[in-house]
């Protein structure tokens, strides 16, 4: 399944580090959550409050359904993870589009 254009995964990536410092209080660099080389693992800085607070950010924000099957490991793992969750969620809800995040 196609994850998206780089484009769409930068956009998507940014936003979620966006709502994790400014409005989760993370007070790690942006370039750390950002980083492909070794990704700030989420279940580590996050409590399970602030997962289900981001879970309903996604939710609100994309459009998409996140469910409690969702809330695990790989998924919620880094924001490279997120993103692609949510560009792979998108992508069920409206096939042949290449939707905007």
């Amino acid at each position: 399944m196609d994850a998206g254009t780089p484009q769409r995964v930068d956009a998507v990536s940014r936003r979620l580090v966006e709502f994790i410092v400014d409005d989760l209080e993370w007070d790690g660099s942006r370039e750390a959550l950002l980083s492909d080389d070794q990704p700030v693992s989420l279940p580590e800085i996050l409590d399970s409050t602030d997962l289900l607070e981001l879970a309903s950010f996604l939710e609100d924000e994309f459009g998409v359904v996140i469910d409690d099957a969702d809330i695990v490991g790989d998924t919620f793992e880094s924001v490279a993870a997120l993103a692609a969750l949510v560009l792979e969620k998108q992508d069920q809800q409206h096939p042949g589009s290449d939707s905007s995040a």
